[in-house]
């Protein structure tokens, strides 16, 4: 079949109603990280889809029981082979009103994980659903990947997939993107700055050294050096890279029984230690190896101004690269003229602030990788979840196209 046959085969065989039930169905099934089966129970949901379907499928199991779900349809050969990649745990329901009731409303779809990305995910399966009803031979093999962990910040399951397959050519990651492009996002990483001083009786503190306050004075240099310079560094997809001071961590020994409830007070004790976690956005125009440097400059500075004082950085060893892959690489122009030809224009190419496995699928297994997806992230992790139903049938027929494009196909 050419092009234009392909489009009309594919818009024909998307049954918008079915979609939606499957995204409902997926929806409907808890796979949050305070569960104690977590992801299984949707990984079987999935699973059964696809073999209801005829379509190759195996469970990959990844840590303690919690499987990825590998579909592939496989390609003849002398085709690209492409992933679809969409993380199946969601947060938990948190303060949300009936989150797995999948209520249909007002054109949207309520419920934890609607939007991030169980609407992503049911587009995709439903996606290889399509090509494989319609009988299309593809060249290159088509690969959904559902995987574990992501929301539960750990991202095991696209992990898993880095070091240990299936790997593909090239790679879209279902996030909610609005059903834009996103071709560059940030990376994240996360680091330790511990302070050691030294404890003696809070009468006496000149005799003792208050590592919490070597804490302050490194926390106070983020604020006035390192984030005024890290505001310059604008990237222009994504921005500036950001500094977060999320926790803190100091006590002496002799304090602690305040925290225990066992004194009413906590004083006593110059505090001896001191943990400052921070975690670092950075933009595809640095990289992990500078953003560590910048640290441990800073933590070099109040060592040598504070000679009493000891400093140690561990950088937390779970790397989230920054992504980029160039606005006219095959890829993004394959998607965007089938979102052309599904939506009647193009949509704008864009960045994102926030993280997504993409990141590992690029800046670990070298996988040119882009986000794209139903869905507006904006109401991710909310009590309000909900996707737009209009956009799930449109990424069902974009998703198919561009496989169908980038796999190629026998005539």
């Amino acid at each position: 079949m050419q092009m234009g046959e392909l489009l009309d085969a594919v818009k024909t065989a998307v049954d918008a109603d079915e979609v939606l039930e499957i995204v409902r169905r997926l929806v409907m099934t808890p796979s949050h990280w305070a569960l104690a089966e977590r992801e299984k129970p949707i990984a079987l949901v999935l699973k059964n889809l696809f073999e209801d379907e005829g379509i190759d499928v195996f469970l990959q199991e990844v840590i303690d029981g919690r499987p990825n779900v590998i579909a592939t349809i496989k390609g003849t050969g002398g085709g690209k082979s492409l992933m679809f990649n969409g993380h199946i745990d969601t947060v938990p329901p948190f303060g949300m009103k009936d989150p797995f009731s999948a209520v249909v409303e007002n054109g949207k779809l309520f419920g934890r994980g609607s939007a991030d990305m169980k609407a992503g995910v049911g587009a995709m399966a439903y996606a290889l659903i399509v090509i494989k009803r319609l009988g299309i031979q593809l060249k290159g093999d088509l690969v959904f990947a559902g995987v574990i962990d992501e929301d539960a910040a750990g991202s095991a399951g696209t992990r898993y997939l880095v070091k240990n397959g299936p790997k593909t050519d090239y790679a879209i990651v279902g996030e909610p993107t609005n059903l834009h492009p996103v071709v560059a996002h940030k990376g994240i990483d996360y680091f330790e700055i511990v302070f050691r001083g030294k404890s003696v009786h809070s009468s006496v503190p000149e005799n003792g050294v208050n590592a919490i306050l070597a804490a302050a004075d490194f926390i106070g240099r983020i604020e006035r050096q390192m984030v005024p310079r890290y505001a310059g560094l604008v990237h222009p997809l994504v921005g500036a890279p950001t500094i977060n001071v999320g926790l803190i961590q100091g006590c002496a020994q002799g304090n602690m029984p305040f925290l225990l409830g066992q004194s009413p007070t906590f004083a006593g004790t110059v505090p001896d230690v001191c943990k400052v976690y921070i975690d670092i956005r950075w933009t595809p125009y640095q990289t992990i190896d500078q953003v560590t440097q910048d640290v441990m400059n800073l933590a070099q500075i109040v060592q040598e101004e504070r000679s009493d004082v000891t400093v140690e950085v561990n950088y937390i060893p779970m790397p989230r690269p920054a992504m980029e892959i160039d606005s006219k690489h095959n890829l993004v122009q394959v998607l965007n003229k089938h979102i052309k030809t599904v939506l009647g224009s193009e949509r704008l190419v864009r960045g994102e602030t926030y993280w997504g496995d993409s990141g590992l699928l690029y800046g670990l297994a070298g996988i040119p990788t882009l986000m794209f997806g139903p869905g507006d992230i904006s109401c991710a992790h909310s009590d309000d979840e909900f996707i737009e139903i209009s956009q799930l049938a449109s990424a069902v027929k974009i998703y198919a196209l561009t496989a169908l494009d980038i796999c190629g196909h026998e005539e």
